[in-house]
């Protein structure tokens, strides 16, 4: 049994390939990857430069969806520092849906963002998926206007979805 729990943690995210790949943002280049484990930390760096204290996922959390095998995380690394990451659950196989998507603030309003749900809207299309929705809390106006350029339209509102702001989020939905 404990060999069993091992495997599914240790071998991360297999089912899902996600090939590296180095973009050019602003003249600056960057390396687009699929996660590994040691992402975790940076990705807890990023959110607590942009979301107040307590951040949205704990390690542990951030760390299962990491290893999760219905799931696809990516890096955007400049240098050897995670600066950005999308999470896109695959576990429907008509709808995906992002999980998480941020950007360590120094390195907001330069296209990353869009870079990303980019990345995500192609990879999800080549795997015949036909829906994409996420959640998103009413009070980030940028992170909705963003979505909205993609096509992303409000499904239902769930009051009160945040636990540490307590406040309702969208739940948005986009065709593929």
């Amino acid at each position: 049994m404990l060999k069993k729990f091992k495997q599914l943690f240790s071998k991360g995210t297999a089912k899902f390939d996600f090939e590296e790949k180095l973009v050019t943002i602003e003249d600056q280049k960057f390396t687009l990857r699929k996660a590994v484990q040691k992402d975790a930390v940076e990705y807890m760096k990023i959110q607590e430069t942009i979301y107040p204290i307590p951040v949205p996922w704990p390690i542990d959390v951030v760390q299962m969806e990491i290893a999760n095998k219905k799931a696809l995380y990516l890096s955007l690394v400049d240098t050897d520092q995670v600066i950005a990451f999308i999470g896109i659950s695959l576990s429907d196989k008509e709808e995906s849906h992002i999980t998480n998507l941020a950007v360590h603030e120094d390195y907001h309003r330069m296209g990353i963002g869009h870079l990303l749900l980019n990345q995500a809207f192609d990879y999800c299309r080549a795997r015949d998926y036909k829906k994409m929705s996420l959640e998103v809390d009413v009070a980030n106006e940028p992170a909705i206007a963003l979505y909205d350029a993609f096509g992303f339209k409000v499904k239902t509102v769930h009051k009160k979805y945040y636990f540490r702001n307590h406040h309702d989020a969208l739940e948005m939905m986009v065709d593929l």
